[in-house]
């Protein structure tokens, strides 16, 4: 029996269920360390000697095919560990007393998990270092042989009207995430912009730097995901609709066809070799293939969505996964 313990909160139950599912099919217990539990709902205990020997526990959530039960488990019986989703939080309307208390046990847990003595898939710091860096993503990618597109950082407008194509124009996205909404259901996705626009736009440009690209145009686009030796892709025909054709993530699944496929054995190694460079096991990869057949990275998030292509190419995410952890 492999204990695996899940970095994640219970609402994000709906993410990683299927891999609770499948694991259950492998002989692999699941634990779910949610920090919005600590300090009220739960307790941890870490111990160090003089001798440099660490014990204790953590108070957890058991995962499995029943109702979720709350367990004490020893950091010793503790194989894997991974961070998956760990939605942030303001504490702005609480008291100073609540608010130090919540910052001092995100510390013990940042702690407790600096130490565990067990494999790791993904790790905080190796996720908070490459969620809102693009351009160290890419510039690690195409160290591994992958073409990725001209990429510009920049608040001043003359370099980016420079940088930009005059027929083509730019396509830019946001350096980071900012939460938009309440609800969190509203979101910034990739724009074109054409030159004439970007040339009109010095004041906007010069208050807040932009993240601008080439425009590559595409064959289609694809979602990979990347776990453990598997490099599972799903064909995304982006460029059928007028929704989908600047970012997939407009979505018209009933216009857009999801397939699965298999990468050229090349892109599939070169991709491997990203994922050992970055130290990450799994991550949903955004490729683009050009006309000419050419594959062009884009990012990577390392806890990406997944659901609809396996849902919708039939990809068996959830049992590569329970693999993965089998095999760490």
């Amino acid at each position: 029996m492999k204990n695996v313990l899940f970095v994640a909160s219970i609402s994000e139950y709906y993410y990683f269920k299927p891999f609770v599912a499948a694991c259950k099919e492998r002989d692999v217990d699941v634990y779910l360390l949610d920090p919005s539990r600590f300090p009220k709902d739960a307790t941890l205990s870490i111990i160090l000697d003089a001798d440099g020997k660490l014990d204790g526990y953590v108070d957890v959530l058991k995962c499995g095919i029943g109702p979720i039960t709350e367990i004490r488990l020893d950091i010793q019986n503790i194989h894997v560990a991974w961070y998956l989703r760990v939605p942030s939080h303001t504490d702005e309307n609480v008291p100073l007393e609540t608010r130090f208390a919540r910052n001092e046990s995100a510390g013990a847990i940042r702690t407790l998990l600096s130490v565990l003595p067990c494999s790791w898939i993904n790790r905080e710091d190796h996720m908070d270092f490459l969620a809102s860096n693009k351009l160290y993503q890419q510039l690690v990618a195409q160290k591994c042989g992958l073409r990725i597109p001209r990429t510009l950082i920049s608040n001043n407008n003359s370099q980016v009207v420079a940088f930009s194509n005059p027929q083509e124009g730019l396509l830019l996205k946001s350096i980071g995430y900012i939460r938009l909404d309440e609800e969190n259901r509203s979101f910034l996705y990739s724009e074109r912009f054409t030159h004439n626009e970007l040339k009109s736009s010095a004041i906007a440009i010069r208050s807040c730097p932009i993240f601008s690209q080439e425009y590559i145009h595409k064959k289609c686009e694809y979602r990979v995901m990347a776990i453990g030796k598997h490099v599972l892709a799903c064909k995304i025909d982006s460029q059928a609709s007028e929704k989908t054709k600047v970012d997939w993530r407009h979505y018209d699944l009933k216009n857009v066809a999801h397939v699965p496929v298999k990468l050229p054995y090349e892109i599939q190694q070169k991709i491997l070799c990203f994922m050992q460079a970055v130290k990450l096991q799994y991550g949903a990869i955004d490729l683009i293939e050009t006309p000419d057949e050419e594959f062009v990275f884009l990012e990577i998030n390392p806890s990406g969505q997944w659901g609809w292509i396996a849902d919708l190419a039939n990809i068996p995410i959830p049992q590569a996964v329970a693999e993965m952890l089998v095999n760490a």
